[in-house]
């Protein structure tokens, strides 16, 4: 059985409680590979561009360390349509961080920016979004992989009062998505947010026609690392309610822990159930919490390398051993 065969592993490998939730795991198997790390930046372009956030986030240097170091793949990058408006030289900041991870070889999950990012509203963010994808998809091909629509849109404080109201603004924004490659993403919910999520893929589901949908995401703050590869199987199995299958893929596109032993246990626990993880951050913006910021807390830095090199290590033994097993 997959499912006994998934709960085994979890179990075994990661001495994750298999009884931590009531609900029934969904039959997936655990992934052929680990999920991949990526590294939360900052926006890119802002008026303190040339004096501060390129030199703080954006050099060859930092995307080295990330690449090298931290063994990251991707980073995660916001961007905010008001900032081109008031360029006096269009892109050119955006082009400098573009240019910048996609030459060191990184990919990119750009965050979408909700409308309430964007003083002139719902159809210039979906305007502006579409040319930022347009000259990025070309200027550096193949780079941007993923997006996110909207950074936790199911607290109402980033601008949706309502589930029925981020489903609108997704199936407007996901098709532009689309267009270009990328692969697109809800919005990562802030905590384990079942009924949120279940609602929000009975409305994508029910849409004529139904948007494109590459996964749902996952904040999975507040859940202890011994029960967090559960609740995202959750979520997953809300996503893909009311019988479809096979279930969708839940991103795991933002967790971020204080203490380096959590963090440790957290990515190793996710590694086998997300594609992709993405650890929040490398430094921290002004006025925000420095507690989650691993560049500036050497014990959370060691953290991720140590839990890079114990998932491939036995990702290694896996292959040797012939025992790996498929995701789906």
């Amino acid at each position: 059985m997959r499912v006994r065969r998934a709960v085994l592993w979890l179990l075994v490998v990661l001495s994750v409680p298999a009884a931590a939730h009531p609900q029934t795991a969904p039959a997936v198997a655990p992934a052929a590979k680990p999920a991949e790390i990526g590294i939360q930046l900052t926006a890119v372009g802002g008026s303190n561009w040339f004096e501060g956030v390129r030199k703080r986030y954006f050099t060859p240097a930092v995307m080295h360390d990330i690449r090298d170091n931290l063994h990251a793949s991707f980073v995660r990058i916001g961007w905010f349509p008001n900032d081109l408006h008031v360029e006096r030289i269009p892109w050119r900041r955006e082009d400098e961080a573009l240019d910048t991870i996609c030459g060191a070889g990184l990919r990119v999950l750009f965050l979408i920016p909700s409308p309430k990012d964007d003083p002139k509203g719902t159809s210039d963010d979906l305007h502006s979004t579409g040319a930022f994808l347009d000259r990025y998809t070309h200027r550096e091909f193949g780079c941007i992989e993923y997006a996110e629509v909207g950074n936790e849109s199911d607290l109402p404080v980033n601008g949706f009062s309502s589930v029925d109201q981020y489903a609108t603004f997704y199936e407007a924004m996901a098709p532009i998505v689309a267009s270009y490659g990328v692969k697109v993403i809800t919005t990562g919910t802030s905590g384990e947010d079942v009924p949120w999520t279940q609602r929000l893929a009975a409305l994508l589901r029910s849409g004529n026609p139904a948007p494109p949908l590459d996964g749902f995401g996952f904040h999975p703050y507040g859940v202890d690392p011994s029960q967090i590869a559960a609740a995202t199987l959750s979520v997953r199995q809300a996503g893909g309610a009311f019988g479809v299958t096979p279930l969708p893929e839940v991103y795991v596109t933002e967790i971020g822990e204080h203490r380096p032993d959590d963090l440790y246990r957290a990515i190793v626990a996710l590694a086998p159930v997300t594609p992709m993880i993405t650890i929040y951050e490398y430094l921290p913006r002004p006025n925000e919490d420095a507690g989650y910021a691993i560049k500036s807390n050497p014990q959370l830095y060691e953290a991720v390398v140590r839990a890079w090199t114990t998932l491939h290590a036995h990702a290694s033994r896996s292959e040797v051993n012939g025992s790996v097993a498929v995701r789906r």
